[in-house]
């Protein structure tokens, strides 16, 4: 049976591969078409160019990240890397917790450092050729090390906690694991913002004055307690302009982000903010949160019932059953659910946007003047890419393509 479920791991990852590989081609050669007429209101000729360039240059760089990772993975469950790295870390440690998460942060580390060149290189090489990145070694430096930070003080919290949970209650772990991230999910979703943003980014409360009023007058029309409103110090890192909406009740929070009130007008604005505000009319942060978790439970389950498969960690090569060895090989034969279930969240987010769009227009911008303005300055100003491939869209996109968005707003 081991060899049967190493070979079905070997294949669904390099079907996921060789899918998302195929994906990214056929964007890369749907990118190089020319302008239509509907289009080239957009782009003059030049601009056009620098956006093929642009998405090009990013093309190779994930190109090559992608089978980089790739190879390295086939090497690994070919000549057992894995069982290699297991038996490592039980001649360093015997406490079954304390093994997982040494081999999860070894991986975790392993795959940080080997991801660290790629993102200097987009950073620093790619994004600032196209005048793109304000990021500075040190804040690139800062934001690296609070990312790492982070990921071993929470991610570090919550791993130790699914591993006790797993360790004590074995045939109904999954259900509390499960409540366990429900409820680190709802807390994130709700104080995220407050919390982990700031060490990260400056906020401040739109200030008094035109935008703020007019901001004001919309909220009330629409019945919307305005919360809380800030503006973040995007171009600390970046000039691509952009607004976000996250949490529920009390705690929701929109933030616009500096760069955005830098290329827009104030009525653009506004009715970018209004299709914030559109989602959480619609209730699409709520309906997305629970569909998130809904599909976590289900994971949850299917993680539970197969942990107590041993040939999951004999198939990588080790002697003994593990949680962690477990868990990867699961991981690696969900690959295929996961795309399908990317395929519905994007279409859904996709639709989403689409609504968002329309309770923008129908509230505030009628006709949709103002926020076909704003899209179009932020997806030229970013270098959007205004033809990407109709199958490259399902698996990545979770907003529609431009073309799409003002077409349904005119």
């Amino acid at each position: 049976m081991e060899t049967w479920i190493l070979g079905a791991i070997t294949f669904f990852v390099a079907l996921d591969y060789g899918i998302n590989t195929f994906v990214d081609f056929l964007n890369h050669r749907s990118s190089k078409r020319p302008l239509d007429s509907e289009l080239s209101e957009l782009y003059d000729e030049k601009e056009h160019r620098r956006s093929v360039e642009y998405q090009a240059a990013n093309y190779k760089v994930s190109f090559i990240s992608s089978t980089l990772f790739f190879v390295l993975l086939i090497l690994a469950l070919t000549y057992e890397w894995f069982a290699a790295l297991d038996s490592f870390v039980r001649e360093q440690w015997s406490n079954e917790i304390v093994i997982s998460l040494a081999f999860i942060g070894i991986l975790t580390l392993f795959s940080n450092l080997i991801s660290l060149p790629f993102g200097i290189y987009s950073t620093f090489k790619v994004e600032a050729k196209y005048g793109f990145n304000k990021s500075t070694v040190v804040t690139f430096v800062s934001d690296l090390i609070k990312g790492l930070l982070l990921t071993l003080v929470i991610g570090g919290a919550l791993l130790t906690a699914v591993l006790w949970i797993y360790q004590e209650l074995r045939s109904t772990f999954w259900l509390w694991a499960w409540l366990l991230f429900a409820g680190f999910s709802l807390f994130f979703f709700m104080f995220g913002t407050k919390l982990i943003l700031p060490l990260f980014n400056k906020l401040t409360p739109v200030p008094d004055g035109e935008l703020r009023s007019e901001v004001e007058r919309y909220c009330a029309s629409q019945g919307y307690s305005l919360g809380k409103l800030f503006v973040m110090d995007g171009s600390k890192r970046s000039t691509k302009a952009n607004a976000f909406f996250t949490g529920l009740g009390k705690s929701k929070t929109i933030v616009l982000f500096d760069t955005l009130l830098e290329k827009l007008s104030t009525k653009e604005v506004v009715a970018v903010l209004a299709h914030e505000i559109g989602h959480y009319k619609r209730k699409h942060t709520l309906s997305m949160f629970l569909l998130s978790n809904l599909q976590t439970f289900v994971l949850f389950a299917l993680l539970g019932w197969l942990l107590g498969v041993e040939e999951l960690s004999t198939a990588l090569g080790a002697s003994e059953s593990s949680f962690h060895l477990s868990a990867l090989a699961f991981f690696l034969l969900f690959s295929p659910v996961s795309m399908l279930l990317g395929l519905l969240n994007n279409g859904l987010s996709r639709r989403n946007e689409y609504q968002a769009d329309d309770f923008a227009r129908e509230t505030y911008d009628e006709g949709g003047a103002f926020l076909r303005e704003a899209l179009k300055k932020i997806s030229t100003d970013a270098l959007a890419n205004l033809s990407p491939h109709p199958l490259y869209v399902a698996v990545n996109y979770t907003h529609p393509p431009i073309r799409e968005r003002l077409r349904n707003l005119a």
